[in-house]
């Protein structure tokens, strides 16, 4: 049986919490709920008991508002996944819960919308077996990003000459800002009618003049400030991410899909690597050690598990998921180099992600040249999903878009 959730609702109207407590009635049988009318009774309440899976928290609330609660519950509950619900789309709100919450919901929020942007990210969360690296994913500030990158879109966005496409061109250079950009382009905040998958799209959904206050005056972008060595194979592996999502949208299209599919299906491609991001933040030496155990006898995949419990694709699509993203998305970073352990054979995501990762450059030889590793096709899951007569013509968009490259 699984253990029931425990989920912390916080707002300092009396009538809003009894609204909530009748709404969500019927997930009594899969959450136990709590419910305070303020921040400090809810900090004295989780430091009291034992922690709470979730936490959500009205914005507007005297004394302490819902930004400065979850900021502390961050600190000192990292592991506990924090939502804000917020009737006020304003720049203000937006920056002060940047950091603090990892799902922004707009009010009035029913409750099939919340239990959909909760059990998402804990479906995915439980799969993680290591209480650790959860610890350090629900505690991620954000991703680090590029230092020569972070310096130039500060540069730029000073600039009188800054555009929409001259900074969405800067972004996308840097896997971290893209993921940090897209989440919250996507959030509850900007209300988009449908679900934005580039930089630009982004860039031109929020303005220039949020941008700036968030990267210059809040900092979304942090920079990497590790290792110096760890640095190239931050390069490298956004160069192979941007190889990877060209080949993946030119796959996806190949297989009729249409422009907003191909696009996320860019998009997933895009950040489908975000999980070595993770790893290489916050365990540098260790990952590096792991980068020297992977060759021929065992994948990169096979070292994240046995020393985390967890490999990069899945700690990517849980953070994802977290934030929103949509599920296809989701389950194609989760389950593209073994598709077969998929939830079904109908995500054209998912098969094109595949294909593009199994026949472009290894990974394995973007962080270690000398290493041979071969890519291989799930051929059991291609020919269930009826995709397997496609295969050559994936391979000469391959060789083509390599072509191109050099």
């Amino acid at each position: 049986m699984t253990e029931m959730l425990r989920v912390l609702f916080v707002d300092d109207e009396a009538h809003i919490l009894r609204g909530l407590r009748r709404s969500m009635t019927s997930m009594g049988d899969e959450w136990d709920m709590t419910f305070c009318a303020s921040g400090a009774e809810a900090l004295a309440l989780m430091q009291r008991e034992a922690a709470f899976d979730v936490v959500v928290s009205d914005m507007r609330m005297p004394a302490m508002d819902g930004a400065e609660f979850l900021g502390i519950v961050r600190q000192r509950h990292p592991e506990t996944i924090r939502v804000i619900l917020s009737g006020y789309a304003d720049v203000e709100s937006i920056l002060r819960t940047v950091g603090p919450a990892h799902i922004y919901l707009a009010k009035p929020c029913d409750a099939e919308t919340l239990h959909k942007a909760i059990s998402r990210p804990i479906a995915l969360k439980r799969l993680l077996s290591t209480p650790s690296l959860r610890a350090v994913l629900a505690g991620l500030n954000n991703l680090p990003s590029l230092p020569d990158v972070v310096l130039k879109v500060g540069e730029e966005l000073r600039s009188p000459q800054c555009s929409a496409k001259s900074l969405a061109a800067l972004i996308d250079k840097d896997v971290a800002m893209t993921a940090e950009l897209l989440r919250l382009t996507n959030s509850a905040y900007f209300s988009v009618a449908s679900p934005v998958t580039t930089t630009l799209q982004a860039v031109r959904t929020i303005g220039l003049e949020t941008i700036q206050a968030l990267v210059l005056q809040i900092g979304i972008f942090r920079q990497f400030s590790g290792n110096p060595a760890v640095a190239p194979l931050l390069e490298n592996l956004t160069g192979y991410c941007l190889a990877t999502a060209n080949l993946a949208e030119a796959i996806a299209a190949s297989m009729g899909a249409d422009q907003a599919t191909a696009k996320a299906t860019h998009c997933a491609a895009m950040l489908s690597r975000i999980g070595i991001l993770v790893l290489l933040d916050a365990y540098p030496d260790t990952y590096t050690e792991i980068l020297a155990m992977i060759g021929t006898d065992m994948s990169l995949h096979a070292a994240e598990q046995q020393v985390f419990g967890a490999n990069h694709a899945l700690i990517g699509a849980y953070l994802l998921g977290l934030w929103g993203f949509s599920p296809p998305l989701v389950e194609a970073v989760a389950f593209a180099a073994t598709p077969s352990t998929g939830l079904d054979h109908d995500n054209t995501m998912l098969t094109a992600l595949h294909a593009a990762t199994s026949l472009s450059l290894p990974l394995a030889s973007v962080f270690s040249p000398e290493i041979q590793v071969q890519n291989r096709l799930d051929m059991a899951y291609l020919i269930e999903a009826r995709r397997d007569g496609l295969i050559s013509s994936w391979r000469e968009l391959a060789q083509k878009l390599s072509g191109e490259k050099t």
